[in-house]
């Protein structure tokens, strides 16, 4: 079907169709009466729907009066209607403080009808007969955080708030994903955690900014810190969590149901989202609130992480003596980012992680990250780890970050890394979660040949994992990282949510020098030789978001030809690229990478000597 983006003047367009159809179906005055109703209304098909709010026409809003509608007549502002995908936005006739919206596809559709000056809220959803309904509901379940027991929380919470203990960067956080490691004098009207990504969520930050300066006294580096939270929050999945309002445009424009967009407001005020609304341009707002002792990059950062949660289709986790928003767990210094995150904000190594209610108190049982994945179809990130990768240790024995990093992207992914010990060796080996309020409790085990653990550590409420001088006999061995769990999970926390990227630096005495040289990006590596029938192979680590990695050779004797491969050395029939010349001048390019490790092959179609490889990165 033809895609349609309505943009209407301030008079907007009455739908008259939808009106008749909710009128027949007995919508009246009436129904709006103090009590809400139980009984869902029938609209009409999906078909009549779609068609009576995309052909609409353009009336004067004075010509008739609202009051002698059923007050639930509609202003579009928005159609997305292409190949078999349904985006509507819009408001209520009678009220500019209204939010409207409808999502799904030509079988199905959902959404909300809400009413903020008179909190009265109307949900939509689609039988198996393709009729869709209409029934009144109490606004908390639409617009969670307009629920009164917010008040009671907060003010629980508000001691807590001036005192909380921000996260603290680790030293391994070094830009191994465009969100980690420190303010760098970013644009942060330009940020974006997985460029390329046609999935984007956009932090509107236009109304606290003057251009790329921000508002109230608050740096650069608060607004990069409030992005960095949110980016971490969400980094399992292929979204793209930005601040550029052209990235936002451009993937609305290719499919709106792919994005969504929180506003942030430049006053004070309590913080609320509309649920489910992800995939139209129906917006979460976030207020800035100084005056309650926010620190703008981490309060504003967990605040907007929470509200995106809504608009994503996730309700409160409730339980505990939090009631509406459940507390955590001060034992293990974890709870839900659904539920009452200021609770824990005195918490030096506070995990706040989505949740499926595996608690002892949980009232609420929603699967968050099925929510995301399948009801908002939001794609987990590819595994950057599928089949093991070799630990890189230089030449002095030093392990470190920039070259051994990774991600856990899905509850139970398991990370491995082999290394090899000549002699008696000797592991001093830390491991860190690197996002500035990452999910990741870092567990690590390490295996022998024979398959037998011989080391563990998952530093307790330090999500962290350690090994110290830990003597290794001669062999060959497999560090294998998961994400962690404490207690039980009624009364602790389990692996569901235990994801993110992390890092590792120490030293092995006693290594077996690497396979593979790893190489910094336009750095040529001189004076490299091979046999006529040998492999040489060198890698380099490709972060998300680049343009391309051109891998060269330059030689000026012999005929060396040239390989390369993702995650798994190359081979003469598996590669990514390859220039297989009759010299030993050559190169290829691999565009639009994956973010990984590749490994470049040189094969020695004959002896060669002097030889120059380099690998760039774009």
């Amino acid at each position: 079907m033809k895609e349609n983006y309505l943009h209407h003047k301030a008079q907007g367009i009455r739908n008259r169709s939808l009106m008749v159809l909710m009128a027949l179906a007995g919508i009246s005055s009436v129904a709006q009466a103090q009590s809400i109703a139980s009984t869902p209304k029938q609209i009409g098909t999906v078909d009549a729907v779609i068609n009576s709010l995309s052909n609409q026409q353009s009336i004067n809003p004075m010509a008739r009066s609202v009051a002698n509608t059923n007050g639930l007549e509609t202003i579009v502002s928005h159609v997305h209607n292409k190949d078999g995908q349904v985006s509507i936005t819009g408001r209520a006739a009678d009220s500019n403080n209204s939010t409207f919206f409808l999502k799904g596809t030509n079988k199905s559709l959902r959404g909300y009808m809400i009413k903020h000056d008179s909190k009265r809220a109307f949900e939509y959803s689609t039988d198996a007969n393709g009729i869709v309904s209409m029934v009144e509901v109490p606004i908390s379940k639409v617009v969670p955080d307009y629920d009164a027991k917010w008040i009671s929380a907060t003010n629980a919470a508000t001691a807590t708030i001036t005192s909380a203990i921000h996260p603290v960067y680790s030293a391994f956080a070094q830009r191994q994903a465009p969100h980690i490691g420190p303010y760098n004098n970013e644009d942060v009207t330009k940020l974006e955690s997985k460029p390329g990504s046609p999935w984007v969520f956009y932090l509107n930050t236009t109304a606290v900014m003057s251009g790329s300066t921000p508002l109230n006294g608050v740096t650069k580096e608060n607004m990069y810190r409030a992005w960095q939270v949110v980016a971490s929050q969400y980094s399992m999945y292929n979204i793209n969590i930005t601040t550029n309002a052209a990235v936002y445009n451009a993937a609305k424009s290719a499919n709106i149901l792919r994005t969504g967009v929180i506003n942030f407001v430049n006053q004070d005020g309590r913080s609320f989202a509309p649920l489910s609304s992800f995939g139209t341009t129906s917006a979460g707002t976030l207020y800035r609130n100084p005056s309650s002792g926010f620190d703008y990059g981490y309060g504003i950062g967990m605040t907007a992480a929470h509200e995106v949660g809504h608009q994503m289709g996730m309700s409160h986790d409730h339980g505990g003596t939090g009631g509406e928003y459940f507390e955590g767990i001060a034992a293990y210094q974890w709870g839900p980012i659904m539920g009452n995150y200021w609770m824990g904000a005195n918490w030096g190594a506070s995990l706040w992680t989505w949740s499926k209610g595996e608690y002892n108190t949980a009232t609420n049982f929603e699967d968050d990250l099925r929510i995301m994945n399948v009801n908002e179809s939001v794609p987990y990130v590819t595994d950057d780890n599928a089949s093991g990768k070799a630990l890189v240790i230089n030449n002095t024995g030093v392990i470190g970050p920039k070259d051994n990093f990774g991600q856990i992207e899905k509850t139970g992914d398991t990370d491995a890394f082999t290394f090899t010990v000549t002699g008696n060796g000797k592991l001093d080996l830390k491991i860190d979660p690197i996002e500035y309020f990452g999910m990741l409790d870092v567990d690590a085990k390490i295996y022998n040949s024979a398959n037998t653990v011989v080391a563990s550590s998952n530093k307790s409420v330090n999500r962290s994992a350690e090994f110290v001088a830990l003597n290794l006999p001669a062999g060959n061995y497999r560090l294998v990282i998961t994400g962690g769990a404490e207690g039980t999970p009624k009364n602790g926390f389990s692996n569901y949510s235990s994801l993110g990227y992390y890092a590792m630096s120490g030293t092995l005495v006693g290594a077996t020098p690497p396979v593979e040289v790893v190489l910094t990006s336009g750095v040529g590596l001189a004076n490299q030789s091979g046999a006529a029938g040998s492999w040489n192979y060198y890698a380099i680590d490709v972060p998300t978001g680049k343009t391309s990695v051109v891998f060269s050779i330059n030689g000026s004797n012999g005929d060396a030809d040239l390989f390369s491969q993702l995650t798994t050395k190359p081979t003469t029939t598996a590669y990514k690229c390859k220039s297989d010349g009759s010299t030993s001048v050559e190169t290829c390019t691999v565009n639009a990478p994956s973010a990984g490790r590749y490994y470049l092959g040189v094969y020695g179609y004959s002896a060669y000597t002097g030889l120059t490889v380099k690998a760039t990165v774009n």
